[in-house]
């Protein structure tokens, strides 16, 4: 088989994927708290399908993930809280939030995303200033 009828499969496998496992998506992190108090962010959840928000499951990733990224994994972090918010039925933000303060300036984190159609990972990194 030569490369250009390999790359004819290829196209057509892509194109029978359902759109779901291409689609969906995270964008940037907003965080509105600021240092020693407890952590306020949102990531807007991008492409989804509707009715699809009610099965996004949000998370911290493993310490062994953050561990072959090269990060700590801070107990404050562990303690993270994310749930999942709609804003219609295809759009919203996961919301990320501690009981605790956050005492170091610069926050590095890994959040894991799975869904019906699929699963992604994404860092973030952010720094806290006073307010």
């Amino acid at each position: 088989m030569n490369v250009s009828a390999l790359k004819r499969i290829a196209a057509a496998l892509l194109l029978m994927m359902p759109t779901t496992l291409l689609a969906l998506g995270i964008g940037g992190m907003e965080v509105s708290s600021g240092l020693n108090q407890p952590f306020d962010a949102r990531i807007p959840i991008v492409g989804a399908q509707q009715g699809e928000l009610a099965d996004i499951d949000a998370r911290l990733a493993e310490k062994k993930i953050f561990e072959r990224a090269g990060l700590e994994l801070p107990y404050t972090l562990s303690r993270l809280q994310f749930r999942v918010v709609s804003t219609d039925d295809t759009s919203g933000y996961i919301h990320v939030t501690s009981r605790d303060s956050i005492r170091e300036p610069a926050v590095e984190l890994i959040i894991e995303v799975s869904w019906q159609g699929g699963s992604l990972r994404r860092k973030y990194s952010a720094l806290l200033e006073h307010k």
